[in-house]
């Protein structure tokens, strides 16, 4: 292909949530596209669906496939790329494909795909369906512990930005020691009431020696531009993911506390010691073994320091959003990876 490729990127741009959410996964997805050179249009199905309401169509399901094929129409893409787009149905993808026969489909998929974790079944269903009809799938969990796909996925991480992961933590000694934060749905914004979360135990358990700056525990999460600002007044960051881990699955967390200078705690059951070493991310055990780092890491802040820019270093080349980007694209097309990463085969 001569010309840059061009892509109909289909996911949700938040308008609705009033920039609340400007660093999501697929901004930044959105954004190594266009860092590549290709030329995109990208439709936010949710915004749509929320324009125009009716008796007739619930939930605006035809009003959101009308747009789709009025952009295919115009646009005529080589790529269709959808990040979740859940308000389709099984006989909508079919004639996508029947109908646009030249134009390649493929899904970026980032909700948790393991039994012993949450909405199993539902986000099972909501992968597969597109999985029939794509021609390559992209997960943040490793295709390698699916059970239910075996052809055309591909492991990709959570995407970093530089444009929106601006701070360098490693940097300063900052007023927090570790930072953490949890939620009950991005799009809920708030915490639930009586809502049962597992990770809440965990952090019960983490220790209070030190200076901490937690969200969505006792009070609730902090988004948009707070949500930075908090993050650049600590050391360290904990990462912790719903449901018992599956390889390489991590909330898009761990790469905006990489992506930030922090120096990062990972479980070790999530296998991140395949792109990292220990002079770049502390992986712990248990809640005794990273209680133990945490303060070991307190008192030796100069090499806090040195780790944090490690990862930092690290987690900006590999999981930089443009590269992630790019193997999308050739992937789906068919095209020779030049640009190998250590994730590839993930």
């Amino acid at each position: 292909m001569r010309r840059p490729p061009k892509i109909l990127h289909i996911s949700d741009l938040h308008f609705r949530h009033n920039g609340r959410l400007y660093y999501s996964t697929t901004k930044k997805i959105n954004n190594g596209f266009i860092l590549n050179n290709y030329s995109v249009l990208h439709i936010s199905d949710r915004d749509i669906q929320k324009e125009k309401k009716s008796l007739f169509d619930i939930g605006s399901k035809r009003h959101l496939f009308r747009k789709i094929i009025e952009n295919i129409n115009n646009f005529k893409p080589d790529i269709i790329f959808f990040g979740h787009v859940d308000r389709l149905n099984y006989l909508d993808l079919l004639k996508i494909k029947e109908n646009f026969k030249n134009i390649k489909i493929a899904q970026w998929f980032i909700d948790p795909l393991v039994k012993q974790g949450p909405d199993y079944k539902k986000n099972k269903e909501r992968f597969y369906l597109k999985y029939q009809f794509a021609d390559a799938n992209f997960l943040t969990t490793s295709p390698s512990k699916l059970s239910f796909a075996d052809k055309n996925c591909y492991f990709i991480p959570n995407a970093i930005d530089p444009s929106i992961d601006v701070y360098k933590n490693y940097m300063k000694n900052n007023e927090y020691d570790v930072f953490l934060a949890i939620s009950h749905g991005v799009h809920r914004g708030v915490l639930k009431k009586n809502h049962y979360d597992d990770r809440v135990e965990f952090i019960k358990k983490i220790t209070e020696k030190t200076k901490n700056n937690f969200f969505g525990y006792k009070k609730n999460p902090v988004w948009g531009a707070e949500y930075f600002e908090e993050i650049s007044k600590c050391n360290m960051g904990i990462n912790i993911t719903r449901g018992k881990p599956i390889k390489y699955y991590s909330s898009e967390r761990m790469a905006t506390l990489l992506g930030n200078g922090i120096l990062t705690f990972e479980h070790k059951d999530y296998q991140y010691q395949d792109f990292f070493n220990h002079n770049e991310m502390i992986f712990f055990d248990n809640a005794r073994d990273l209680n133990s780092k945490i303060l070991f890491y307190k008192k030796n802040n100069k090499l806090r320091k040195k780790i944090a820019r490690n990862g930092y270093k690290k987690a900006h080349k590999i999981f930089n959003n443009k590269i992630i980007a790019e193997f999308m694209v050739k992937k789906t097309l068919g095209e020779k990876i030049t640009n190998k990463q250590v994730w590839h085969n993930g």
